[in-house]
């Protein structure tokens, strides 16, 4: 039950057109609809705007709108928008295609209005365009926070919806490469590079990666969240089968256990030939060697785990290790 549509558009005719906005919508259109192993994931409707002859009007956009937000009752809702973005003096705008002087798109207001109201379990929203920041501040305060670049503005959010926007509400968004600066770094993260041990990439994971890529110099990259529980976005490629993590109490007693290792953990005849396992010593030497390049052992000096076994020295759980095993010991991984 979790649902999306992502728009992108290139193309304006009153405006000046973009070259990056679709290549996002598209590329995101691909890694949410499946996780990394094939698996369904998001079902997703992607709109496009690349020249006149898809027209993505106000109306269009705000029938789509209310088509996501429709029914949603225990469903996850997913928007994204990559195009221009305007402030007016009532708010910023996710602009259209026929966008006028006094009638740019759909009001971040109005969308913002849409998520707070809906019943749906939880609800993303993803913008990739000039002010996106603005999306969930206090209605009426948007212009004086332009006017005078206050950027301590407020927001109200309900439970469980969260807000990922490109930039601050008074700033620009830049594209680069045929992308958003912003959904390149995104999409990044959605393949590996913000997943978690067992693969997951929430809201969290990921503006903690874009964040991080962002200078003081600069466009900030801004969240705005009231989560209880944070909505999967996609699964990617673990860091360690669940099945090695859920082991961990049967090799460490208690979460401050040592493991004390002897030569025979390196045991004879390395490297082992395909198939073969080895001694129970030698699984269990290979098993500590999976976690710690997961970052879960570690041992004094953190020297490598062949001269901690040739001197009969140990090995122990480092503060993410204690985690994942109170984890498994409640049976909850």
């Amino acid at each position: 039950m979790k649902r999306a549509i992502l728009v992108g558009i290139d193309h304006y005719p009153t405006a000046g057109s973009l070259g990056g906005c679709v290549a996002d919508a598209t590329a995101l259109n691909e890694l949410l609809s499946v996780h990394a192993d094939g698996s369904p994931n998001w079902r997703t409707q992607l709109i496009t705007g690349e020249t006149d002859g898809a027209h993505i009007t106000r109306d269009s956009l705000r029938h789509s709108l209310t088509q996501l937000f429709a029914n949603a009752r225990d469903t996850d809702l997913l928007f994204f928008f990559a195009g221009h973005g305007a402030q007016t003096a009532w708010g910023a705008d996710l602009v259209t295609q026929d966008a006028t002087a006094h009638n740019l798109g759909v009001s971040m207001n109005d969308l913002i209005t849409l998520a707070n109201d809906s019943p749906a379990r939880s609800v993303t929203l993803i913008l990739d365009c000039c002010f996106s920041g603005d999306l969930g501040s206090t209605p009426g305060h948007q212009a004086t926070a332009v006017a005078e670049n206050f950027r301590l503005n407020k927001a109200t959010l309900r439970e469980n919806v969260t807000i990922l926007a490109a930039s601050r509400g008074t700033e620009p968004s830049q594209e680069v490469d045929g992308h958003g600066v912003f959904t390149r770094i995104l999409l990044d993260g959605l393949e590996g590079g913000a997943t978690d041990h067992l693969g997951k990439v929430t809201p969290l994971s990921l503006y903690g990666y874009v964040s991080a890529a962002f200078d003081a110099w600069q466009q900030r990259p801004v969240l705005k969240t009231n989560l209880t529980e944070p909505v999967i976005l996609r699964i990617g490629p673990p860091w360690l089968d669940a099945e090695l993590l859920r082991k961990l109490p049967h090799h460490f007693p208690s979460a401050d256990s040592v493991v004390q290792l002897s030569p025979e953990h390196e045991g004879d005849g390395r490297p082992l030939p395909p198939g073969m396992l080895g001694t129970p010593k030698q699984q269990q030497f290979d098993y500590l060697g999976r976690l710690r390049n997961a970052n879960l052992v570690t041992t004094d000096g953190q020297r490598d785990h062949y001269w901690v076994a040739m001197e009969g020295g140990e090995v122990y759980l480092t503060s993410m290790g204690r985690y994942f095993w109170k984890l498994a010991k409640r049976k909850v991984l």
